[in-house]
């Protein structure tokens, strides 16, 4: 039998060692940040995402006091820049700009990954939501949801919607507002979006489901005829669009979403840090009005915990609607 001195000393020893490790690890997140940090985009710069991560990066550096730099790292549908971050240090230097694409699509259009979108990321916040909204070219003989779900009915596999390549969330969109009208169109996919816009201005596809800003300018112009936006509420730049949920398919909503994750592993001290930094930046009226005018919606996450809740749904509900319509993993 051990003597009962032999064990408050063993006891004591581990609660040294357990202290002295932890100890550093709060002193850490105390004194971060010391350095810049690393925004990685695994998109091009110019694009939606881009702007997202640049001005984060720079309403982040002004919060905590060090540079936030954007490092586009593109890439074989954002695999490329996510798995950068996935595999770095988990010390809150080097952050991952994460999407619909990256965290809940992926893993349904590819047999391997090289991350896993839920134990390889500690999710930190929702930055925006981007609405999209459904437009068809005006030879389309309908004005409005309804009228073209009875135009589809009444004329199955003819009409032809285009998307920026199969499992794109443009795609995905598409493949919803078809299951949810219980209608038959056909999938074109172009290699991009602006390919696929251009053959529906030209009237070779009839309808698109797209991000606001892009056809934005030829609804604007009456070279497209917009029927109906995803989101749960009307888009500031389109007032006049009705909801398809308020259209005759309630419930329906469909939006992308752009947000920002560290690495797992990084301490909850930095994680809950840039989330309450993202909260304040994103509540910022200059913030709200810039992300509006690209048709996005500021949309900071309850807490981290609720990030993660959301990107395991999303996760969950790509892959169902994958395997509904047929598709099949690379």
């Amino acid at each position: 039998m051990s003597h009962p001195r032999n064990f408050l000393t063993g006891a004591l020893a581990l609660l040294v060692t357990a202290a002295a490790w932890v100890a550093p690890q709060e002193a850490s997140a105390q004194s971060w940040p010391t350095k810049s940090i690393r925004l990685v985009v695994p998109y091009t710069a110019g694009g939606s995402s881009d702007f997202v991560a640049r001005l984060m990066a720079q309403k982040l550096t002004e919060g905590l006091g060090q540079s936030v730099v954007v490092d586009n790292k593109p890439g074989v549908a954002g695999i490329v820049g996510t798995e950068i971050v996935a595999k770095s240090a988990p010390d809150g230097y080097t952050l991952a700009l994460i999407g619909m694409t990256t965290h809940a699509a992926n893993p349904s259009l590819y047999k391997t990954l090289p991350y896993d979108p839920v134990k390889d990321f500690a999710p930190i916040s929702v930055a925006i939501v981007s609405p999209l909204v459904l437009v068809v070219n005006p030879a389309v003989p309908a004005k409005s949801v309804q009228e073209l779900i009875a135009y589809a009915k009444a004329h199955p596999g003819t009409v032809n919607y285009g998307s920026a390549g199969v499992g794109n969330t443009l795609h995905l969109a598409g493949e919803s507002f078809k299951a949810a009208a219980g209608i038959d169109i056909v999938h074109v996919p172009y290699k991009g979006a602006s390919a696929a816009m251009n053959d529906l201005l030209g009237g070779r596809i009839q309808m698109m489901i797209d991000l606001v800003q892009t056809p934005l300018p030829h609804i604007q112009a009456g070279k497209l005829r917009a029927l109906g936006v995803t989101s749960a509420t009307r888009v500031p730049m389109l007032p006049d669009v009705p909801t398809i949920a308020e259209s005759g398919l309630p419930g329906f909503e469909f939006a992308t979403w752009i947000g920002i994750a560290a690495p797992a592993g990084t301490p909850k001290a930095i994680v809950d840090r840039i989330h309450a930094e993202m909260v304040k930046a994103l509540a910022m009226p200059e913030v709200k009005e810039a992300f509006a005018k690209q048709g996005m919606v500021t949309a900071p996450s309850a807490s981290p915990e609720a990030f993660a809740r959301q990107i395991v749904a999303e996760k969950a509900r790509i892959a169902a609607l994958a395997k509904n319509i047929g598709i099949q993993p690379e």
